[in-house]
């Protein structure tokens, strides 16, 4: 839905639901810009089906053990007059979820396969080992995969009849994970050919879909791998016995060993599945896609992984309020908040990189961000934005972010299922625009040695109530963070890798520094702003308590204070107008007014001190608790 709208339609929905409008836009700033991406290629050919010629679009790759990788491709065809190139381009979706002949993205996503074979590109898809049609065993992308994938683009860039020698790749979820990982950790002579990448809401390693930072979630990583045992004992689909079948449950009993490790120790299970190592390494162009609002894969990587592409690699990113999805389906987020432009913008990428076109794509913003109200914004990195740092001290009551008197005392609760305390904001008379990667600064005693920290951030609406993203989604204005106490181990470069329990002093305080998830959230007027701390939390995931039962003592005092400490968005980043699924012709930029992003209450000195921009909002800096 179009920003000049936003504001009469919830007004009209206050008006007819007879309740309080809790998250109408924010005012556009000074600058402004029209975003519209310029695709160069046009849809004039055809699409060729791998059964069309299977000696030559259905192909197997041989892995480094022996396994056989099966690639099947989609090619441009003739249509009239249009003849493609015989060597063209190829995008490769490398993906668990397929079998012979079907489309990974269908209507619901849009069919990239038809919209770029159309457009002369081929489109193949590589079945994961273990999966669909190639042999092996499914690991879960470890370092057989990640050879894997680099031996796949080596085979389409240089090998296979159709090619121009460059390859891009692209796809979701796990299909987004094999790309990160095979262009920063893969055979540098292999993927050489691999000139672009397009991964939407990826992990950056294993271990934080199922942990956050020492802290296990209940379940998730034995659910997950059990799901991924599924897919290797039938083909999707179908019910006769799948291709291989007798591998591809060999490494099963390693993957599920590791699913039941309740320490969150990150072992070598879990360091042979971590990408942020390779992201120093990637030379193919990232365009990084990611919802803000995705609790199926949070949005992790975007610390820690993309804050640390290489500055010499082209790269932008897209973060939006949206869930588990591209920017073009949302599903239970501000579905009318779409943007139409998705394909627009891969394809002016895919034009760019892969055939060498002119589309403009290095002036685009180096990072489109969207608010929890629904305005863009550029921004120049991401989580770390550059604009200004603002505080909220936790003080006695449960007050938060109140700067006279100073704080005093302290707060305790005891680590079991259903505990915790809730500090807030007095009610805001200016909005209040947090981005980034928030980070609960606290000061605290415990008396056992151990305990999990688990903290919820809430956008309050005028009525108390938590504000609830916008297209009838339950999902509330939040972001979730997590800590062990046996775990407080420098976070380098936003990347939690600790291997073994270190106990905490007892009785003595500690700083302790819990990461909340990438966000991007506006306090309104009328608001307030919530923090939860306790022992376990239900959202994101069902996080579980260290089981001792320890009472926590939370300092709030001169010498121990204890904050919520972020970023706010910088208020001369220009706003941008973009394309959203309602919005036909010509955009216009917004009206120029300036953006509110703090009331002064997030800027004010507490005991003296001005708010502190910890190393966590510097990229590739580490996350020093320093005393």
């Amino acid at each position: 839905m179009s920003l000049r709208t936003l504001t009469a339609l919830a007004v009209a929905a206050a008006v007819i639901t007879g309740g309080a409008v809790t998250a109408a836009p924010a005012p556009a700033p000074v600058k402004g810009q029209v975003f519209e991406p310029a695709p160069q290629s046009r849809q004039v050919y055809g699409t060729k089906e791998p059964a069309e010629a299977p000696d030559v679009q259905r192909h197997v790759v041989e892995a480094a053990d022996g396994v056989d990788l099966y690639v099947e491709t989609w090619l441009p065809a003739a249509k009239g007059k249009h003849v493609p190139p015989k060597k063209v381009p190829t995008v490769l979706i490398m993906t668990p979820y397929v079998k012979q002949g079907v489309r990974r993205y269908g209507e619901s996503r849009g069919d990239v396969i038809e919209e770029l074979t159309t457009r002369g590109y081929a489109v193949a898809q590589a079945h994961v080992r273990g999966t669909g049609e190639s042999g092996g065993c499914l690991e879960q992308t470890a370092a057989n995969q990640i050879e894997d994938g680099a031996r796949v683009v080596e085979y389409l860039g240089r090998d296979a009849p159709w090619s121009n020698g460059r390859v891009g790749m692209y796809g979701i979820s796990y299909d987004a994970e094999t790309q990160i990982s095979v262009a920063g950790l893969g055979d540098k002579a292999k993927t050489t050919y691999l000139k672009a990448i397009v991964p939407a809401a990826t992990v950056a390693g294993q271990y934080e879909y199922s942990h956050a930072d020492g802290v296990p979630f209940a379940g998730q990583a034995l659910l997950s791998n059990a799901a991924y045992l599924g897919l290797t004992s039938a083909v999707p689909g179908e019910t006769t016995t799948p291709v291989h079948i007798a591998q591809k449950t060999t490494c099963q009993p390693e993957i599920l060993a590791n699913s039941f490790n309740p320490t969150g120790d990150v072992g070598p299970y879990w360091m042979a599945r971590e990408y942020r190592g390779g992201a120093s390494s990637i030379t193919a162009a990232t365009l990084m896609v990611h919802g803000l609002a995705d609790f199926n894969v949070q949005p992790s990587a975007l610390a820690g992984f993309f804050d640390r592409l290489p500055a010499g690699t082209p790269h932008k990113g897209l973060f939006g309020v949206w869930d588990h999805n591209f920017s073009n389906a949302h599903s239970n987020v501000a579905p009318d908040w779409a943007r139409a432009d998705w394909f627009p913008m891969v394809v002016a990428w895919y034009d760019r990189w892969l055939k060498g076109l002119t589309t403009g794509v290095e002036r685009w913003p180096a990072v489109q961000v969207q608010a929890s109200d629904g305005s863009w914004r550029a921004e120049r990195d991401f989580p770390g934005t550059g604009g200004p740092v603002g505080q909220l001290a936790l003080g006695p009551g449960g007050t938060l972010g109140l700067a006279k008197p100073d704080p005093v005392g302290a707060t305790t609760y005891t680590e079991t299922v259903g505990s915790g305390v809730t500090f807030e904001t007095p009610v805001l008379r200016k909005p209040l625009h947090l981005t980034g990667q928030p980070v609960l600064d606290l000061w605290l005693t415990t008396d056992r040695p151990d305990g999990h920290v688990a903290a919820q951030v809430t956008v309050l609406g005028a009525d108390g109530e938590p504000v609830v993203h916008e297209g009838g989604s339950s999902e509330v204005l939040a972001t979730y963070g997590f800590r062990s106490l046996q775990h407080l181990e420098p976070i380098r470069e936003n990347w939690f890798r600790q291997s073994s329990p270190v106990l905490p002093p007892v009785g003595e305080p500690i700083r302790v520094q819990v990461r909340m998830l990438p966000t991007d959230l506006v306090v309104p007027v009328g608001g307030r702003l919530q923090v939860t701390i306790g022992g376990e939390a239900s959202s994101p995931r069902q996080s579980l308590p260290s089981g001792t039962g320890a009472t926590i003592a939370l300092l709030h005092d001169c010498e121990h204070p204890s904050a919520l400490r972020f970023l706010m968005a910088d208020p001369t980043a220009p706003a941008l107008e973009v394309r959203e699924v309602d919005q036909e012709g010509r955009l216009t930029a917004p009206a120029p007014r300036r953006r509110v992003v703090d009331g002064d209450l997030a800027s004010d000195k507490v005991c003296g001190r001005s708010p502190e921009r910890l190393d966590a909002f510097r990229p590739t800096r580490d996350l020093v608790a320093r005393k």
